[in-house]
Order: structure tokens, then sequence, then C-alpha cells
């Protein structure tokens, strides 16, 4: 194996290694719950009717370890009560976490290994090795992959398909065009987003090598069997049945258009998306350094274009939840910021330096708060920009355990984001805190519920953060 290579595979385990330290530091988030138990409920009763709206695939990655582990699935429970308990399963709390986000893991491998092939065609074996550094380094790449939820998955179908449309590119074979149609259709069953997303970024991918060859011809010669071969794969996905997938997107379209949802954006809460939610969530998540070198692409343009692509379908969403929903991106995005480090590397080689060492620095600051990561553009109090799964998803409950126990408090007010048992998971005497309710002594709220609940009556009062998420008060 060439010395670059050995980096790259270096790069690639040293992360998983910090996703994995992760797994028992953050409580379960608001939507691994749900998809933990789909997956369950797939292998107990061959059923599928836990949130449709999206794919079983990752689901079935989820929960097979933690099936394996003994955790149950209640077929008889409502679902707000199989949600509740689910992680709960044999008084093995924290080895539940891990047992349903380890399986996540294998989703990271796929999405390095297809970001760095891409990668190594476009830049070479050494430019490779920069980008699986630039990918690797990512905060929200590697905080995603550290949950039971569907963004790795789609990052690494997204990756795996451009590269697959690529090479389709460079010759347009039968074989060529049914490998792209496998990873497209494995991106389906990864993400309904996928849909969208890989149509997109193979458009642009074409335009540009369009305008950059002129004479380039277009493989549609063979996109008959591409789209059979997808087509194929979601079918078989879907335990060759169609009505459930077709059910799931219908019912994922209803939600985005329906309005459901309240998007949050710089102090504004709305049911509609917001037009440039995505962009600002991409300037204020990602590194600013990843950011400056991707901008200052001048060769190598499809990767670029590809990501540009992502973010332009993105925009019109009224689901603006976080930029987990854009993760995909940052697979195309790391290819070209690490064509302009190659290239800065040639002509200055000490900005090439300061750039990537400034974006290594930052994400090894962040952790093991991956996720909830802003950079300096967002200034001392993101959360007046961005919630949701941007800072809060629910995530730090076993933080607020262990700030508990240090002060001694007896009894604890608690409004926090997603599904917990308090009792289980050994609080003091708690009752759940009200936003119309004002009372005394200890009580923690989320970031997210404070926002969107309007606690009026703990505006201006001190507080201290329980992990990236919590306020926690004392009110006399």
């Amino acid at each position: 194996m060439k010395s670059p290579n050995r980096v790259a595979l270096a790069l690639v385990v040293f992360a998983m290694i910090r996703i994995a330290s992760t797994w028992n530091v953050f409580s379960s988030t608001i939507d691994e719950p749900m998809h933990l138990s789909a997956g369950l409920q797939l292998y107990a009763a061959r059923e599928y009717t836990y949130q449709p709206e999206n794919p079983p695939l990752p689901r079935l990655v989820f929960a097979l370890p933690a099936w394996l582990g003994g955790v149950k699935f209640e077929q008889e429970e409502i679902i707000p009560t199989q949600l509740q308990r689910v992680f709960y399963s044999n008084d093995r709390y924290k080895t539940n976490l891990v047992l349903a986000r380890c399986g996540n893991l294998l989703f990271f491998a796929l999405a390095a290994f297809a970001t760095w092939a891409w990668g190594r065609r476009e830049l070479g074996e050494a430019g490779a090795a920069v980008t699986i550094f630039l990918f690797t380094f990512q905060p929200m790449v590697l905080g995603h992959a550290g949950l039971a939820t569907h963004d790795m998955a789609a990052t690494a179908a997204t990756a795996l398909s451009l590269w697959m449309f690529v090479r389709w590119l460079d010759e347009a074979t039968i074989g060529r065009a049914m490998l792209f149609g496998a990873a497209f259709g494995f991106a389906i069953l990864c993400k309904f987003s996928c849909l969208g997303y890989v149509p997109a970024a193979c458009l642009a991918v074409y335009l540009v090598r369009v305008i950059r060859d002129r004479n380039l011809r277009a493989p549609w010669k063979s996109i008959l069997p591409a789209a059979a071969v997808a087509a194929a794969m979601v079918w078989i996905g879907y335990g060759f049945s169609h009505q459930t997938f077709i059910a799931g997107v219908k019912g994922l379209a209803a939600i985005n258009s329906a309005g459901t949802h309240y998007n949050y954006l710089f102090g504004e809460i709305r049911t509609e998306g917001f037009p440039f939610y995505f962009p600002i969530a991409l300037a204020l998540k990602s590194t600013i350094a990843s950011l400056l070198l991707a901008i200052g692409a001048r060769k190598n343009l499809e990767p670029l274009a590809a990501a540009l692509a992502i973010l332009a379908v993105a925009m019109p969403s009224n689901l603006d939840l976080g930029v987990r929903y854009v993760l995909p991106l940052y697979a195309p995005l790391s290819i070209a910021a690490a064509a302009t480090a190659l290239a800065f590397w040639s002509w200055r080689r000490w900005l090439a330096v300061a750039l990537l060492g400034w974006h290594g620095a930052t994400s090894l600051a962040a952790h093991p708060d991956q996720f909830p990561y802003f950079n300096m553009l967002a200034g001392h109090a993101p959360w007046t920009i961005l919630a949701d799964s941007n800072i809060d998803w629910g995530q730090d409950v076993l933080r607020l355990r262990q700030v508990a126990r240090e002060k001694k408090i007896e009894n604890l007010g608690i409004d926090v984001f997603g599904w917990h048992d308090y009792g289980k998971l050994g609080f003091p005497s708690h009752y759940r805190l009200l936003p119309m309710v004002p009372t005394q002594g200890w009580v923690a709220v989320s970031e997210h519920l404070y926002i969107m609940r309007d606690y009026k009556w703990l505006r201006g009062r001190d507080y201290e953060r329980v992990g990236k998420s919590i306020r926690l008060y004392y009110i006399q």
C-alpha cells in the first residue's frame, strides 16, 4: 500500500475511534428511538408502520445489533410508549445506545471510501488523502456518524452514486450504467432526499463536463439499464413490494407541503421554509478553513458543482430542521477543498498548511460535541441563529444527570427535547417544567424548547449551560 493510501486509511480509523468515543456520551436524540423502533418492528413483526416517510435500510442496520443484544420491541404498545421505552430495554441504557449507534460506522466507512475513490480519480492518491483528511475532520460528518439516524447513510449513498456516475461518464458501458443504477437505488433506500440530490448532482457534474470537453457524448443510451437496476434495488429493498415505498414518498411530500414543522432562523419561527436557511447553516456549521478551500476551487469543478446542486435542491424545502439535511454535500465539498489545497501547495505551501491545520485543530477542539459545533461566524450565542438538531437534539441528558449529582440537587424541574425516562436514568426527584407556570428551585430547559415554547419568566435570569444544549437555572 502506498504512503498516501496508508495515511487515508489511518485517518479513517482515527475518525472511527473518535466517533465511537461519543456513543455513550450523548443521551438518545429525539429521532433515534423512532429509527431503532422501526428496525426492531421489522425484525420482530415483519411490519413497517413506524414513520414510513423514512426508508427501512438504515433502520435495519441500526436495529440488528440491538435486536441480537436483546433490545425488545413491544408490538402491543402505542408508539409514544414504545419510543419512551426502547433504549431502556433490560435496564441497559448506555449499552443499548452503543448497540444502536455502532451500525452507523458501516455507512461512515462507505462514505469515506467512496469520497476517497472519487477524490483519487480527480486528484491522485495524495489528493485523495487530503480529501479524506478534510472529510473525516469535518465536525458535522463525525457528529452525525455517531448517531443512529439516516443522514450518514444518505451521505455514503450519495458519494457512492456520484463516484459511479463519473465512472459512467468516463466510459458509457452498460456495466457501468448498471453499477450507477445500483448505487442510486441504494441511495433511495437510505433516504428519500436522495431522490432529488443524486440526479441534481449528477446533472451538475455532467454540465461541467460538457462545458469543459465541448464534444462530450451523453451516456443516455444506457440509461434504461441504470433505471431498471435502480428500480429493482428499491423493489427488493422493500420486500418485493412497492406500496410502502410509494406511501412513504407521498407521506414525506405531504409533510413538506403541509408546514407542520416549526423552522427557526435568526429569532424568527415559521412553518414554511426560509429560502437561504441551508446556505446560512452550512456557512455557520462547517469549519471556516474548509469553506475557504472549497470556494477557492478553480479546477476540478465537478465536485463543487455537485455540492452546490445538492444545496439548491434543499433550499425550497419547508423542513429547515438542521444542516444534517444537506450532509451529503460534504463528500463533494471535501474533494473541491482538497483541489484548492493541492493548488496552494505548489504556490503558497504555508497557506495550504495553515488552512489544513486550522481545519484539523478546529475539529479536535470541538470533540466530542461535533454535531452541535458552530464556527466563530456564529458568535457567542449561536442559538439565536439556529436551533433544532443544529444545537439541541436532546443529547445532553446524561450530562445533566451528572451535574445534578455533583450539585446534590434534590428536586429538578425538567423540559428537555427528546424521549427520556428520568426515573430510570437515576435522576433525583423531578417534575415536568411548563413554560407558562413559573416555579422556584432548580429547573432545566433545553435550548430548542426554550425558544419554541417561549419561557418568558426565565428571560434575563442567570443560568449555566450543561453540554451545548441545556440551560440550568436556580430560581429563588
